[in-house]
């Protein structure tokens, strides 16, 4: 398995690959719907962020990007692993890369918000919970900030 930077023109594979990821955990058509501009990966996004994809056999198993938020700092705005792939690492080894990436441009804090069934992984590796937060795109529903 190799780690090495998006290229523009995957935006559809990693779009693809983030919806797939997404749908596994079950969510109904109509969050899927709402969610879909938001998880849609354009090539202005791949070529103005850090996104890191994990490749195997010229097959994308997984990616991570983080993106600045204005005076918000810096966000894990993206880590999606094809549902083949989950639970086998991969996640780990692409934050693991992201973290250091962020010690190298002295990025002292890393912002996350999580899917709920994300929110056992990032308190397995360390991530400091610190509350939950409304979702802007489905009424009712809260997300983890890490």
């Amino acid at each position: 398995m190799i780690f090495r930077n998006a290229r523009q023109n995957e935006a559809d594979v990693l779009t693809r690959l983030t919806l797939a990821s997404k749908r596994h955990w079950g969510y109904p058509e109509e969050w899927m719907k709402i969610w879909e501009d938001e998880l849609t990966i354009r090539p202005a996004y791949i070529a103005e962020n850090m996104v890191v994809v994990a490749e195997e056999d010229a097959e994308l198993l997984g990616y991570i990007s983080i993106r600045k938020r204005g005076d918000q700092g810096f966000f894990l705005d993206n880590l999606f692993i094809r549902p083949s792939h989950m639970r086998k690492g991969i996640g780990e080894k692409l934050l693991a890369i992201a973290l250091d990436w962020c010690r190298q441009r002295r990025i002292a804090q890393l912002n996350v918000c999580s899917d709920p069934f994300s929110k056992g992984f990032y308190e397995k590796t360390g991530a400091a919970y610190i509350r939950e937060i409304p979702s802007e795109a489905i009424p009712g529903r809260t997300l983890p900030f890490f």
